[in-house]
């Protein structure tokens, strides 16, 4: 038996291309995250272009409906590990054992779109605005940003659950809601519709985990190089969007099934104001964007779970890279 494994390892190193070799041999691991969006394009970007593969894994990317049903998926053990925002929290503070790795996006990216007809934050009373679920990260930023301009979530508006920001722009189209907020490059679409945008939620500077690469403690415990080598074909992902413009706008016209020419201007917009700005080069866990999201949590559900961020991240995987000269070598 021995004598036959080691005959078709040498087989394959002395007669196949290495890429076959490698891929013959890679983990398979399932990565959930909630919808599809622009947010998501470092881990398209390493998928398309085999960053994973080229650290042993064999990465099955599953979206889902929402962040909710994400972490019920990872609760379940139905997924590995998720790429995805705060909504994480909810399970954790419930004891679900869940920690944030690393924040790729700690702002939230959201525009909130509204009817023609509404023109200033005044107009937005008794207005029906649509969010993608309760206890999402959508619903997270519509209701911090409205209180920043001076608005009550609870009482001033009512809000809805639509779905993804594919269902909520319908639902715009349609007239069935006044507003609702999406990203790049839903905004210029809206735009184009002579929709207004009242406000840009990255310019209220509101900290937040938006969207980072989630995992429970156990599975870190016993798959630690996985997620290692998960964070080091997400990292130069990161770096290949930011450095090649053409490149990261072919993999967002492939996803979001946009085309390149035709949806142009949208995507240069969606790759300023997502890849450009607000991506991170080095996404350290955010301990103060995950204080926020539970002093949220707390206003809204009287939370008795613990209110230390450092609860619901694990740095040190991201550290071990940074230590290790992984970090700074993917930018030279």
């Amino acid at each position: 038996m021995i004598r036959k494994f080691t005959a078709g390892v040498l087989f394959c190193l002395a007669v196949l291309p290495l890429s076959f070799c490698k891929s013959a041999k890679a983990q398979s691991v399932k990565v959930g995250f909630p919808s599809i969006s622009v947010e998501f394009v470092p881990l398209f970007a390493a998928k398309d272009k085999g960053l994973f593969k080229k650290y042993g894994l064999d990465v099955d990317d599953i979206v889902m409906q929402g962040g909710t049903q994400v972490v019920q998926a990872l609760i379940g053990g139905s997924l590995d590990f998720a790429v995805m925002g705060g909504a994480f929290l909810g399970g954790a503070v419930k004891g679900a054992d869940l920690v944030m790795v690393a924040t790729h996006m700690d702002r939230f990216p959201y525009s909130l779109v509204v009817k023609p007809d509404i023109k200033k934050v005044e107009d937005l009373k008794n207005k029906k605005l649509g969010i993608s679920g309760f206890g999402s990260t959508s619903h997270a930023a519509l209701q911090l940003s409205l209180e920043r301009v001076g608005l009550n979530p609870k009482k001033d508006v009512v809000i809805l659950q639509i779905g993804g920001q594919s269902a909520r722009f319908a639902a715009l189209k349609a007239g069935s809601i006044d507003g609702t907020i999406v990203i790049s490059p839903f905004t210029v679409a809206a735009q184009r519709l002579g929709f207004n945008v009242l406000f840009n939620m990255a310019k209220l500077g509101i900290p937040y985990p938006q969207e980072g690469v989630v995992a429970s403690r156990q599975y870190i415990s016993k798959h630690r190089q996985t997620v290692l080598n998960f964070l080091k074909g997400f990292l130069e992902a990161i770096r290949d969007i930011k450095v090649n413009k053409e490149f990261a706008i072919s993999v967002m016209a492939k996803h979001l099934k946009m085309d390149p020419k035709k949806d142009r201007d949208a995507l240069e917009d969606a790759y300023q104001d997502i890849v450009v700005e607000q991506i991170v080069k080095n996404p350290q866990p955010n301990l103060n964007a995950i204080k926020a999201a539970l002093e949220l949590m707390n206003v809204n559900n009287d939370m008795k779970a613990s209110m230390d961020p450092k609860q619901y991240v694990d740095a040190s995987l991201m550290e071990e890279l940074e230590k290790s000269g992984f970090l700074s070598s993917v930018y030279k």
